[in-house]
C-alpha cells in the first residue's frame, strides 16, 4: 500500500504506541508513558456492555436524518409559489377569460368538434406520453420509466 512518510512526530507516535502494546503483551521493551499503557490495555479488555441488537439500522437512520436537508421552508415556499400562480390564473381567466377562450377554439377550427376537440387533444397528449415506452422497450429491450 503506498502511504505518505510519515512526519518525525508522527514516526515518534506510532513507536509509543507500539511500544506501549508489546509491554501489555509482556515483552520486554523499554518502558511507554503510562497514558500509551492505560490506552493499550483499555483496547485489549472487551467492552462492558454489547451494543443494542438494532445498532446498525439505528445509526444508519441517524445518519440519514442527519445528510437529508431541513426542506420545509422550501415546501411551504413552493406551496405558496403554486398557490399565487393558480390565483393569478384564475384572476385572469376571470379578467379575459371568454376571449381567451373564443381566440383558442377559433385556432382549432380544422379539428373535429367532438367536445370542441378538447377530447382529441388529450388523445394526443396521451399518446405522445405512453407510445414511445412500449417501442423502446421492443427496439431495445431497455426498461422505459412509467408515469
Amino acid at each position: 500500500m503506498n502511504t505518505p512518510p510519515l512526519s518525525p512526530d508522527q514516526e515518534r507516535e506510532w513507536e509509543l504506541q507500539e511500544r506501549a502494546l508489546r509491554q501489555e503483551r509482556g515483552e520486554a521493551v523499554a518502558a511507554a508513558p503510562p497514558g500509551y499503557r492505560l490506552l493499550a490495555r483499555a483496547l485489549r479488555e472487551p467492552l462492558e456492555s454489547a451494543p443494542p441488537a438494532d445498532f446498525a439500522a439505528l445509526l444508519a437512520r441517524r445518519i440519514e436524518r442527519a445528510a437529508l436537508p431541513d426542506m420545509r421552508w422550501e415546501r411551504r415556499a413552493t406551496t405558496a409559489l403554486v398557490a399565487m400562480l393558480l390565483l393569478l390564473a384564475a384572476l385572469g381567466l376571470a379578467w379575459q377569460g371568454q376571449d381567451w377562450l373564443r381566440q383558442l377554439l377559433e385556432l382549432m377550427p380544422s379539428l373535429p368538434r367532438l367536445f370542441n376537440g378538447w377530447a382529441l387533444l388529450l388523445v394526443v397528449g396521451l399518446g405522445v406520453a405512453y407510445w414511445p415506452a412500449p417501442l423502446r422497450e421492443r427496439l431495445h429491450g431497455a426498461e422505459w420509466p412509467r408515469f
